[in-house]
């Protein structure tokens, strides 16, 4: 029993970490700003704001602009490394690191319509605000990882003070492998990709299921790969037959007597 619950308690902490690690930790790198962008109703804010405050500057209609802003910036590899440092702002924001507002200035709006004189368009604030589900997951990971961890490196410690039999520690390791894979089904899909947005469906939090699906493929493989080696080691723990212990005394020598008298 204490290795099941150190198992669970370990696998938590993983997960927690995983979730953490893919969701809740800003960057500005190209390949997290794509993923945030490829949601249609983060690329419409976006582009609801530079359109409108920028079309008179460069002489353009607004529909002419906003088409261009979504064809050739939003939806590029280019453009999401341009607008990473925003999109880092913006993460930081809803997840309650960073309480200051995300502002387009007059230089990023240049970068966004590809054309300078939208140098004098006015400092845009992007309506973006700490989103409260957020921002309390945030805090349970962050409090999940070190306690759930010590908890359970504690239990294994115990457990093997106990001095458990060769197949309860095997038994133990296969419980392990099948609480990983649901940990990591768990933490790395179900709670960022539906829990998150069916707590709260605004829309920079689909910024969390977008994160979370680019590593996707990454834990449904390590989720397969834990279940069968959790079950494969339950298995060999009960096909087995009883094991030793670890620390098993050494037989004691015993006296034979009769006529060929000697210790065996």
């Amino acid at each position: 029993m204490l290795f099941l619950v150190a198992a669970v308690a370990i696998s938590l902490s993983a997960g927690a970490w995983w979730m953490q690690r893919i969701a809740f930790t800003p960057d500005a790198t190209r390949d997290t700003a794509a993923a945030i962008l490829e949601d249609p109703d983060i690329r419409l804010e976006f582009n609801g704001l530079v359109a409108p405050a920028s079309a008179a500057a460069v002489e353009r209609s607004v529909q002419e602009l906003s088409t261009f802003v979504e064809t050739q910036v939003l939806t590029t590899r280019a453009g999401a490394a341009m607008m990473a440092p925003l999109i880092e702002q913006a993460h930081q924001h809803i997840i309650g690191i960073n309480d200051e507002p995300v502002q387009i200035t007059g230089t990023k709006m240049i970068e966004i319509v590809r054309d300078e004189r939208a140098q004098d368009v006015a400092t845009v604030t992007m309506p973006i605000e700490p989103i409260g589900t957020l921002k309390t997951m945030r805090g349970l990971l962050g409090w999940m990882i070190p306690i759930a961890g010590a908890l359970g490196l504690l239990l294994v410690m115990l457990g093997i003070f106990t001095r458990p039999e060769r197949r309860e520690i095997i038994r133990g390791l296969g419980e392990f492998g099948i609480a990983m894979a649901a940990s990591m089904v768990l933490f790395g899909y179900a709670l960022p990709v539906h829990m998150m947005t069916a707590i709260d469906n605004r829309t920079w939090t689909h910024a969390i299921p977008r994160l979370a699906m680019r590593t996707l493929p990454v834990v449904l493989a390590l989720a397969l790969i834990f279940t069968l080696c959790g079950v494969a080691l339950i298995i060999a723990s009960t096909s087995g037959g009883k094991r030793r212990q670890w620390s098993t005394p050494l037989s004691a020598t015993r006296y034979r007597g009769g006529s060929n008298p000697g210790w065996v």
